[in-house]
């Protein structure tokens, strides 16, 4: 039996090098986000939406 000896190739280290840069952009965006929405929906939260005038409600007497 003859010993085959395996290298990486260009296309695989190519592979692995995208995988993890992809991974790493995933984990920031989902971050970024996590937090925004956090914020984002504290603020909603602080500033209940209000009528500027109660009386004008369209009211036909």
């Amino acid at each position: 039996m003859k010993k085959q000896r395996r290298y990486f190739t260009l296309f695989t280290i190519l592979l692995a090098t995208v995988e993890s840069k992809i991974l790493s952009l995933y984990s920031l965006i989902f971050t970024l986000n996590k937090y925004t929405f956090v914020k984002v929906h504290k603020i909603l939260l602080l500033r209940q939406l209000k009528p500027i005038k109660l009386y004008s409600t369209n009211n036909i007497i």
